[in-house]
């Protein structure tokens, strides 16, 4: 009776005992895969959002830009001489005929519009902070200059170069900054700087793209006809991602130039939009 009971509890015993050895090891295994995958999975997603975020503030960024040339743009040629006073336009002769006198790009409160574009620089002037100018009932003109700097820190780039207008040749003007530092920048920018891949393309008003380089003195009429306006804009991240490549974003933007009554007028030739 005794040996029964002893032989039960030993029985009992080992219906009860745990998992071996090799089993446990099994179980860790196969929850070390499991757990492996997961976290391998995690950091993928986590990865990938990283890039995408890289993406997106590289396209914010060469967007904010192209804004801030659309911007400009918008205040390219005003004030337009039919927006000022004769004296201001002509002080010398202000009822001299034509109206329209080349002469008048000279005044320093004029913004004479285009000055200079090619693949890679835009150059132009207006009021594009609203100021006024020194002389009652005038705006403070500047000419603007947007420029591809191949090397330096950062660079390639674009720099945004803004500075007053000093007055007498727009062209001369505008080659000659002095101190002005460039008040903007995109860094890490990819070609177009040349025919086949340009950061800016002119068009004229059939929409056909006219051949660059472009400028007040030499290429008036040419300049005058301007219609519209593309920027091709392709920017390179300064940081790589997780698969080792560095990200790049291209933004291209068309801007009409319907108020930019240009200056550069020849033998009395007017745009058709500033008629």
């Amino acid at each position: 009776m005794k040996l029964r009971k002893n032989l039960e509890r030993l029985t009992k015993f080992k219906t009860q005992s745990g998992f071996s050895l090799i089993e446990m090891m099994i179980v860790v295994l196969v929850i070390t895969i499991i757990m492996g995958a997961v976290f391998k999975s995690i950091n993928v997603t986590q990865q990938t959002s990283t890039q995408q975020q890289m993406r997106l503030d590289l396209t914010q960024q060469a967007r904010n830009f192209v804004d801030q040339i659309t911007t400009d743009l918008r205040n390219s040629g005003y004030p337009y001489k039919r927006n000022m006073t004769l004296g201001t336009v002509n002080p010398t002769s202000p009822n001299a005929a034509p109206y329209n006198t080349y002469t008048s790009a000279y005044d320093p409160y004029n913004a004479p519009g285009l000055i200079y574009v090619n693949n890679g620089s835009l150059w132009f002037a207006g009021a594009v902070d609203g100021s006024s100018g020194a002389t009652a009932g005038t705006a403070k003109v500047k000419i603007v200059r947007y420029d591809y700097v191949a090397g330096g820190t950062g660079c390639p780039c674009v720099r945004r170069t803004e500075f007053d207008r000093s007055g007498g040749d727009p062209l001369t003007d505008a080659q000659n900054p002095g101190n002005a530092p460039a008040q903007l920048e995109i860094q890490g920018v990819q070609g177009g700087t040349t025919t086949a891949d340009p950061i800016f393309t002119v068009y004229d008003a059939t929409g056909t793209a006219i051949g660059l380089p472009i400028d007040f003195d030499n290429n008036a009429a040419t300049l005058a006809s301007i219609n519209s306006l593309k920027v091709n804009l392709t920017v390179q991240s300064q940081n790589k991602d997780f698969t080792g490549g560095v990200p790049v974003t291209t933004v291209v933007s068309s801007m009409a130039l319907m108020n930019s009554c240009s200056e550069a007028l020849l033998n009395g030739y007017t745009p058709p939009f500033c008629e």
